[in-house]
C-alpha cells in the first residue's frame, strides 16, 4: 500500500512539472519595487563608498573625480531602480550560474550579480563589484557554459580594477600639462581651430578604446583561468566570443510578412514588400565607408577575432566552433528572455521594436496569445503618438545601419495616417483569432482593439472590468492616465 501511495505522490509530481512546463509564459511585473528600490540605492552607496576621492592631484582632478563617481553611481541606482528583473525564473537561473562560478572562485569576494530588463544584448561590470546583465544577451547563447564564461569575464573586469585604471587614465590625460598647452595652441590658431580640435578629440578617444581593449584581452585571460575552475565546459568559452561577434547581425533577415497579419476584406491595403532603393539615372559612385566603418571598431563587441585566437592558445587548441547543441530547460529559457525582451522595449516606449519583434516571434509561434497581446497594444500606443504629435519620440528614423526588414517596418509606419490603425486591428484581430481575456495582458489588448475600433460600449465594459480586476496593473497608468488637472488638484 505504501508503495502505491509514492507511485501516486511520485506521479502528481511529475504531472505538475509537465504541467508547469507547458505553463505560458508572461513577463514579469510586481506593482511591489520596494526589494528593487533597496537594492538600486544599496548598490548607490557602495559604489560612491568603493571609489573614495583620491588623496592626490589638485583640487580639480579630485573634483573631476567625484563628479564621475556621482554619475557613475547614478547611472547603477537607474539601471537597477527601473530595469531589475527579480522574477522567480531567469532571476533564479543566471543567480545559480553565478553561484556556481563564485563557489569554485572563494577570491571572488563580495560580488553580486543583477539581471537587467535591458533589450541590449550585453554585461557590464562596475568596481564594486556588481555584475549587470542584460536578458537581452541570454537568447544569443546556448548554453550554460557560455554564459558562465561571460560572468567570469566581467568578474575579472572587477578582479583587474579595470573600473578604477579606466577612470585614472582618462583624468591623468586629461589633466596633463601636455593637453592643457596643446588645447591653447589651438585656440590661439589662426586657421582650422575645429579641424584641429576634433583630430585631438579623436585621438582621445582612440587611445582610450586601445586601454579598453587591453582590459577586454586581460578579461578574457583571467576569465577563461575562472571559467576552468568551475564543473563547467571551458571551451565553450571560444564559442561564447563566436557568438559576441555576429551579435551584431539581425536576428532574422526575413521581409515581414505585413500582410499576412493586417491585410482584410475591411482594410485591403497594400503594404511595401522592401524598402525603396533611391535609384538614378546617372552613373553615381559608391559610397565610400570611413576607416571605422571598415574595421569592428563600431561593433557591439570588437575585436572578438582577435579575442578568439588569444582563447584558443590559453586552451591550446581544445575549443568549441559552431553550432551548439541546446537543451530543451536552456531553450525554454532563451524563450523566456525573447518575451522580456519584447516587454522590455515596450515598457520604454520603444513601440517600434516590441513591434517588431513580436511580429518575428510570432512566425514561430502563432499561437501565442502574449505576443499578439503586444502587437495590439503597440498599435494603440502607436496611434495615440500620432494623435498627439510625439509619433517621432517612439518611432526610430530609417538608417542604413538598421536591419533592411526594420526598415521596412519603419516606412509602413511613417506612411500610416491615425484613421488606418483602426483597419490594422481590426484585421489583426480577425486573422490571428484574439485571445480571450484570462490575463492581463489580453484584458488590455482586448480594451486597446475596441479604443481602436472605435466601440464606446466595449470600451467601457472592458475598462471597468480591467481596473476591477488589476487595480494596480501593468497598464493602470498607460492605458487609464490620471488627467493632469486631477494630479494638480491633489
Amino acid at each position: 500500500m505504501l508503495r502505491y501511495f509514492f507511485g501516486w505522490l511520485l506521479l502528481c509530481v511529475s504531472t505538475r512539472a509537465a504541467v508547469a512546463q507547458d505553463a505560458p509564459y508572461f513577463p514579469f511585473y510586481s506593482p511591489d519595487t520596494t526589494q528593487v528600490y533597496q537594492l538600486a540605492v544599496a548598490q548607490r552607496n557602495a559604489v560612491r563608498t568603493h571609489f573614495a576621492a583620491p588623496k592626490t592631484g589638485n583640487g580639480e582632478y579630485r573634483d573631476h573625480y567625484k563628479r564621475i563617481v556621482l554619475e557613475a553611481s547614478s547611472e547603477v541606482y537607474n539601471s537597477i531602480r527601473y530595469s531589475a528583473l527579480l522574477d522567480p525564473v531567469l532571476n533564479n537561473f543566471v543567480q545559480r550560474v553565478f553561484q556556481q562560478v563564485v563557489k569554485a572562485n572563494p577570491q571572488l569576494s563580495n560580488t553580486q550579480l543583477i539581471l537587467a530588463k535591458n533589450p541590449e544584448p550585453n554585461a557590464r561590470a562596475v568596481g564594486n563589484g556588481t555584475i549587470i546583465l542584460n536578458v537581452g544577451l541570454l537568447p544569443t547563447l546556448e548554453n550554460e557554459s557560455q554564459l558562465a564564461f561571460i560572468l567570469c569575464h566581467e568578474l575579472a573586469h572587477v578582479q583587474c580594477r579595470h573600473m578604477e585604471a579606466s577612470i585614472a587614465e582618462r583624468l591623468t590625460v586629461l589633466h596633463s600639462r601636455e593637453l592643457k598647452r596643446e588645447v591653447r595652441r589651438i585656440v590661439q590658431a589662426e586657421y582650422n581651430i575645429n579641424s584641429k580640435m576634433k583630430a585631438l578629440v579623436m585621438g582621445l578617444s582612440l587611445d582610450n578604446t586601445y586601454h579598453q581593449r587591453k582590459h577586454e584581452r586581460q578579461a578574457d585571460s583571467l576569465g577563461y583561468v575562472l571559467l576552468k575552475r568551475t564543473s563547467y565546459d571551458a571551451p565553450q568559452a571560444h564559442r561564447a566570443l563566436q557568438l559576441l561577434d555576429q551579435i551584431d547581425e539581425p536576428a532574422s533577415k526575413d521581409q515581414l510578412e505585413m500582410a499576412r497579419y493586417f491585410k482584410c476584406a475591411s482594410f485591403p491595403k497594400t503594404f511595401e514588400t522592401a524598402p525603396a532603393k533611391p535609384q538614378s539615372i546617372f552613373a553615381v559612385k559608391a559610397p565610400e565607408k570611413s576607416v571605422l566603418q571598415t574595421t569592428d571598431t563600431l561593433k557591439s563587441h570588437p575585436d572578438c577575432v582577435k579575442r578568439m585566437r588569444y582563447i584558443r592558445e590559453l586552451a591550446q587548441g581544445q575549443v568549441a566552433e559552431g553550432t551548439q547543441v541546446v537543451t530543451p530547460e536552456f531553450a525554454r529559457l532563451r524563450a523566456m528572455s525573447r518575451l522580456e525582451v519584447v516587454q522590455s522595449w515596450f515598457d520604454t516606449d520603444c513601440y517600434d521594436h516590441a513591434l517588431f519583434d513580436a511580429l518575428l516571434l510570432l512566425r514561430e509561434e502563432p499561437q501565442n496569445a502574449y505576443l499578439r497581446s503586444v502587437v495590439q497594444l503597440s498599435l494603440y500606443e502607436l496611434r495615440e503618438h500620432l494623435v498627439t504629435h510625439r509619433f517621432t519620440e517612439v518611432v526610430s528614423n530609417v538608417a542604413t545601419h538598421n536591419p533592411e526588414n526594420f526598415n521596412q517596418l519603419l516606412n509602413t509606419l511613417y506612411n500610416l495616417h491615425s484613421t488606418d490603425f483602426k483597419g490594422l486591428s481590426t484585421c489583426f484581430e480577425q486573422l490571428t483569432a484574439p485571445p480571450s481575456a484570462a490575463d492581463e495582458y489580453a484584458l488590455a489588448a482586448r480594451y486597446a482593439a475596441a479604443v481602436l475600433a472605435e466601440n464606446p460600449t466595449q470600451t467601457a465594459a472592458l475598462r471597468q472590468q480591467y481596473l476591477a480586476q488589476y487595480k494596480s496593473g501593468k497598464f493602470s497608468a498607460l492605458l487609464f492616465p490620471t488627467p493632469v488637472s486631477n494630479v494638480k488638484r491633489k
